[in-house]
């Protein structure tokens, strides 16, 4: 089972990326996953061995990538160095 999350139309993808390092270097359980880095995008895919953990780690980025993006707007950007 495969599954893939794309956020687009973004300043600095890599940036975004480097919030979900953490999480991409210690795979979930069944699970493995590989981000794709474009000019304004970011593409996360993840495959899995079977639907629950293909959901327990679609909800898990989910989550990681909306509290990065929060995060990101409370302090003021990726952009900001």
């Amino acid at each position: 089972m495969r599954a893939e999350i794309v956020i687009s139309d973004i300043s600095n993808p890599q940036e975004l990326a480097s919030c979900l390092s953490p999480e991409v270097t210690e795979d979930l359980a069944k699970t493995s996953m590989e981000v794709d880095i474009g000019i304004d995008s970011l593409k996360i895919k993840i495959a899995a061995e079977d639907v629950s953990s293909l959901r327990a780690a679609l909800n898990s980025y989910l989550r990681w990538l909306r509290i990065a993006t929060e995060t990101n707007n409370i302090i003021g950007g990726f952009d900001d160095e």
